[in-house]
């Protein structure tokens, strides 16, 4: 025996009755096997793979209709612009004026005559005097009646004149 041991002997003299205390050991830790973490890496990476061509295709196809929808847009512009275009050829005069002689038969006035009421004064039937005729004027109508009168007795072949009747 060693020098060392032989001195410890001599002074453990009851040791061997005591239990020997042995600090805890450190548990086990449970480690994965490198071919499941392989395993588990690879799945990973197939689903993440798998969402990115999921977005992928959602946006190609959000895509294709942005596409349809913007062609549909200037296709129904097009046609807006066309309905315009068509409501004012047939708001024009023109076209109204063809209309209204070839559909509902409208023709142009053959003879026209004038009649010029006095403004202040309502006539008697039998005082009624006609435009075309050479009566007096009265110098109590207005400057409009007045005017109208000259122009009518000037103009022979003019149109129609409305005046105003009183009440």
């Amino acid at each position: 025996m060693t020098a060392a041991r032989k001195l410890t002997e001599d002074y453990a003299v009851h040791d061997y009755d005591q239990e020997i205390i042995r600090p805890n050991p450190k548990r086990k830790r449970f480690r994965v096997p490198p071919t499941l973490k392989i395993c588990l890496l690879a799945a990973i990476c197939v689903a993440v793979s798998l969402l990115y061509l999921e977005q992928q295709v959602t946006s190609f196809h959000l895509n294709m209709q942005l596409t349809q929808l913007d062609e549909q847009v200037k296709l129904l512009e097009q046609h807006n612009e066309h309905l315009l275009v068509n409501l004012e050829t047939q708001m024009s005069l023109q076209k109204i004026e063809d209309i209204a002689r070839n559909q509902l038969g409208m023709v142009d006035p053959d003879r026209t005559t004038s009649l010029v009421l006095d403004s202040k004064a309502p006539l008697a039937p039998s005082e009624r005097r006609w435009a075309d005729q050479n009566s007096p004027v009265p110098d109590k109508r207005g400057v409009f009646a007045v005017l109208a009168s000259w122009l009518n007795k000037a103009f022979p072949l003019g149109g129609v004149e409305a005046g105003t009747l009183q009440r």
